[in-house]
């Protein structure tokens, strides 16, 4: 994988994991406050929302794709051979690229159009901006889409190269 690449999916990979520690503690002080001494802390269920599980399942997507460890479902594919399973990889490559473009391209318009109308949601003691969470998902649909071009740039240099054959 590219140096750059990597480099971003590990960190990203950190900041995720972090992130989900966080949201863990978060949790159980609000349901130790809660079954211990009645009280709550105010804006847990948003932050939780749209900062931990966006963080957590769009920057996942993003560093899943790049190191290719996400969940595959290959059940006629495993018997293909040769170039069947070549071609059978390739169109599923492709179709993950496009989706991720299409995908980081409606996640950019949202965040757009969010950043503009500097949107909040009701956290009971404060008005939380959810607008910087819109920009999170963006990045880490768009990183996943630039991870999906790398493995598509690879496969296609690997079957340029076989087909050269040696020299």
């Amino acid at each position: 994988m590219g140096i750059w690449l990597k480099k971003i999916s590990h960190s990203a990979a950190v900041v995720a994991g972090v992130l989900t520690v966080l949201m863990m503690l978060h949790v159980a002080a609000e349901v130790l406050l809660r079954v211990c001494f009645g009280l709550h802390i105010p804006g847990t269920m948003e932050v939780v929302t749209y900062y931990y599980m966006v963080a957590g399942v769009f920057v996942g997507i993003f560093s899943c794709t790049a190191d290719d460890v996400h969940v595959r479902v290959d059940v006629i594919a495993q018997f293909l051979t040769g170039r069947a399973r070549q071609f059978v990889d390739g169109i599923g490559l492709l179709a993950i690229t496009v989706y991720f473009s299409i995908f980081s391209y409606g996640l950019y318009l949202q965040a757009v159009r969010s950043w503009n109308r500097s949107e909040t949601v009701d956290a009971i003691v404060v008005e939380l901006s959810i607008w910087p969470s819109r920009w999170l998902a963006f990045a880490g649909i768009f990183f996943a889409m630039l991870a999906s071009l790398y493995w598509l740039y690879q496969f296609a240099a690997t079957l340029l190269k076989k087909r050269e054959g040696p020299l």
